[in-house]
């Protein structure tokens, strides 16, 4: 009778031991579709779909997401930063807390340059073997240290250690907010004491790229910090395109890429430093900075903000207010990621219909459709990209 006992104890554990590794998953890619083709991951982009889950965009468009895992520093880092801004390309650097500790300075830079910082977990350990209020405070735990380090906020991205995952973790994510993001480009790239050479290195990359990637490179890989300006210079001559994971198709909130634009502008013929941005080829400028630029003159307008209902409201005639934030010039970024804008903005209690975006929390508008609006004059002077506001002058489109 003992040992029948001893028997069906063992069953049993030996059974609870299997149902808890069930499920688990180290994310693996099959390459065998053919050169720059999308690969098959362990699951599918439909089934990572249902936990707010990625590891490729859509792949009938020549995008793709560059994606960075932080574990340690080394002095790749920063070489890699500069190859980005070089190229004005968004990246994502998944960060450990030990990271955050050691290369604060770097943590910083790649916020202030528009990249999206983003959770890899306290500690990094694999996530299938700890159970939910661990997982939780691994990945609250880093939120709140890079809160504390930059005063932001991390970005909701979470690439789980090593790959490893359940449905259980992906749902975890998905509950405290996250998007568990995998990858469907990686090559063997992440032992500092055997870096493949550039060439073989640059071979493997090209041959797996494909529309809508999401590319996996270690940062403290001396190969990818020495070929990352060739590669984007060879995707972009291929006619690929760049986006931050912010921006993945079946985002709720998309955001879109903003390039700082450092071209002078001028009111009446004098030069003033507005923080502006190109999306999609046209100017934006900050609303406030355009209030303060157009301060002295006959189309000055007021601007006041009710949070509760999401409104700006301008007044025309108006004397504007300064907050003294306004006018600090060019935004001293790779690139940087555009959210909707507010959503109503009245002139004289009129809505108008402006293409507006947030950026760091300000309103940023398209500074043809205000200076329509105000029906103030604008020239353009292709040579130097200088816009000049001439507000004695009607609009013309």
């Amino acid at each position: 009778m003992k040992k029948r006992l001893q028997t069906l104890l063992c069953a049993v554990l030996a059974c609870c031991l299997l149902c808890m590794g069930a499920g688990a998953t180290d994310w693996g890619l099959w390459y065998g579709n053919g050169v720059n083709q999308p690969p098959n991951g362990e699951d599918t982009v439909q089934t990572l779909a249902q936990y707010g889950a990625y590891f490729m965009g859509e792949t009938d468009e020549k995008v793709l997401y560059l994606t960075f895992d932080c574990g340690y520093e080394n002095g790749n880092t920063a070489k890699i930063l500069d190859t980005l801004k070089k190229h004005h390309v968004p990246g994502a650097f998944f960060v450990v807390g030990h990271y955050l500790d050691a290369a604060p300075a770097l943590v910083k830079r790649m916020a202030d340059e528009g990249h999206l910082v983003c959770n890899h977990s306290v500690n990094h350990p694999n996530v299938t073997t700890v159970g939910y209020d661990r997982f939780a405070s691994e990945l609250t735990g880093l939120a709140a240290q890079y809160q504390a380090l930059t005063g932001r906020t991390l970005a909701p991205f979470f690439r789980p250690p090593e790959g490893s995952y359940t449905y259980s973790t992906l749902r975890w994510a998905q509950q405290l907010g996250y998007h568990t993001t995998l990858w469907s480009v990686a090559y063997a790239d992440w032992d500092p004491t055997n870096q493949p050479s550039y060439a073989s290195a640059k071979q493997t990359i090209n041959s797996r790229i494909h529309n809508g990637a999401i590319v996996l490179l270690h940062a403290v890989s001396s190969t990818n910090a020495a070929i990352l300006d060739d590669l984007i210079t060879g995707w972009k001559a291929q006619g690929y395109t760049f986006k931050a994971l912010s921006a993945l198709p079946g985002l709720a909130h998309p955001t879109v890429s903003a390039l700082p634009n450092g071209a002078p502008f001028t009111v009446a013929g004098q030069a003033f430093t507005p923080t502006a941005f190109l999306i999609g080829g046209n100017n934006y400028i900050k609303l406030r900075d355009m209030a303060v630029m157009l301060a002295g003159t006959d189309k000055r307008f007021a601007v006041s903000y009710d949070g509760a209902a999401d409104t700006v409201h301008l007044t025309s005639g108006g004397i504007y207010e300064p907050l003294g934030t306004e006018l600090s010039g060019l935004r001293d970024a790779a690139v940087v990621q555009a959210g909707a804008g507010s959503q109503h903005i009245l002139l004289d209690g009129a809505p108008l219909t402006l293409r507006a975006y947030r950026i760091d929390g300000e309103n940023y508008i398209a500074l043809r459709d205000l200076a329509q609006a105000l029906d103030c004059g604008v020239t353009y002077d292709p040579l130097t990209r200088g816009v000049g506001l001439e507000p004695s002058q009607p609009y013309e489109a």
